[in-house]
């Protein structure tokens, strides 16, 4: 059993991204609450309620994620009936077909989806074992196999070059604002982006998704098995980050330069966006009171995902020559890397390891970072993954691209409460 965030979620939330089908939540109401709650924090934007929803008790009056309501019953003589009369009860009212996603105690029951399948009714089966897969295989499991039940056959490339964004979607942090800059990034060297899958794309957008040239992997341990539905379906290669996901200005511009040559494009325009950027906000480190520099030989510690974790971890002792002190990725997909940097730099001993020393900087999730601040000190937190503590994202924070870049070094920097020299400062001015 996983602790933490499982596949049952990142199913739910694949499912939910796509928008194509009704998820229905094979378990009980505690279980469907507490994902609708994430998921209304995941989007940013407000969509009225469907009050059509009212007609089918499955819903219970909300217009997301229907729900079975298991009991004790159901335990004892099965939810078969259940889930049957709830599909056909929830695509009656929507007219949508229906993802069925079970939650541990469902799975425990064994429904036999194959026979209700079969029945004539038009429903996506999710029945993996997925209370035992992390939420980055359930994620990847749900969102491979909706788009295979759901895209055509034939596919026709588009004329000029073209991409899917994969991996990425509504549990990055501002994932509208990362979407919208690696739009901008694509397009300066003349990329059109199709899809981005679990970014709330319309239909069309993902009927279209089966003509692009290649599918950029963001995060390749949310997108394995997706990325090789496409391949063997469609023909269209998956590109893999070399330095992980686009965060920090070294990783986006190694992703752009990799995009450029496998589609023959001129990467130049998107790299020197992003150097204007970079020199942008180094006049302005340069001119910064509390001193970068006395970042030095300083500690800070990481838990995230591997394809975020291993570039973020590269710029911060690469260019700040910070020392790192626990790396803990939440996935494997870049752990090869990871081990590979932090062996040549003499810091293996850090791999996995808990926080030893006072760190200055800790990148993690929202709740740890809401803690850390709360208990006061020295330590500067980040948030750079799941779940959140913020309710709103009013200027544009993400963790991809320049937009990015800007964000990590704005929360990292302004969190450090030490001064240096005994300098007089705007506080002590008061």
């Amino acid at each position: 059993m996983i602790l933490k965030s499982d596949g049952t979620l990142g199913a739910t939330l694949a499912s939910e991204s796509l928008q194509l089908t009704d998820t229905l939540i094979n378990g009980a109401g505690g279980c469907r609450s507490r994902t609708q709650i994430l998921l209304r924090d995941l989007q940013s934007s407000y969509r009225e309620e469907d009050t059509r929803c009212c007609e089918s008790r499955y819903f219970s009056r909300q217009s997301r994620l229907p729900c079975t309501y298991i009991n004790g019953n159901d335990i004892v003589f099965g939810t078969g009936a259940k889930v049957s009369d709830g599909i056909s009860s929830v695509s009656g009212v929507t007219g949508k077909r229906t993802s069925v996603v079970e939650t541990l105690g469902a799975s425990l029951i064994c429904t036999d989806y194959a026979r209700i399948s079969g029945t004539g009714t038009d429903v996506i089966p999710l029945d993996a074992d997925l209370s035992s897969m992390t939420l980055e295989e359930g994620y990847d499991f749900a969102m491979c196999r909706i788009l295979g039940c759901v895209l055509p056959e034939s596919s026709e490339r588009t004329p000029d070059p073209s991409v899917n964004i994969l991996g990425y979607g509504i549990t990055d942090l501002g994932w509208e604002y990362g979407l919208e800059e690696l739009r901008g990034l694509f397009s300066s060297m003349g990329v059109r982006v199709l899809c981005a899958p679990g970014c709330m794309p319309s239909e069309d957008e993902v009927m279209d998704s089966r003509n692009a040239w290649l599918n950029v992997m963001i995060h390749p341990e949310m997108c394995g098995d997706t990325a090789g539905m496409y391949r063997e379906r469609f023909d269209i290669p998956g590109l893999r980050p070399e330095s992980g996901a686009p965060v920090g200005y070294r990783a986006t511009r190694s992703l752009l330069v990799q995009v450029a040559d496998s589609l023959g494009v001129d990467p130049g325009p998107a790299l020197e966006m992003i150097d204007m950027d970079e020199s942008k906000v180094i006049r302005m480190l340069n001119c910064y009171n509390k001193g970068v520099n006395m970042l030095r030989w300083r500690y800070f510690s990481m838990e995230a995902s591997s394809s975020e974790l291993y570039p973020l971890m590269r710029w911060m002792h690469d260019v700040f020559a910070m020392v790192p002190d626990s790396i803990i990725p939440t996935d494997a997909e870049y752990l090869p890397e990871i081990a590979s940097y932090l062996e040549s730099i003499g810091k293996s001993d850090c791999l996995m390891s808990p926080i030893r020393r006072v760190n200055d900087i800790v990148f993690t999730d929202g709740i740890e970072c809401s803690y850390g601040r709360a208990e006061g000190g020295v330590t500067s937190y980040v948030e750079v993954r799941p779940p959140g503590i913020r309710g709103l994202n009013l200027v544009g924070r993400c963790m991809v691209g320049t937009v990015g870049c800007r964000y990590i070094l704005d929360e990292m920097l302004n969190g450090i409460v030490r001064f240096r020299c005994g300098q007089p400062t705007s506080v002590d001015m008061r």
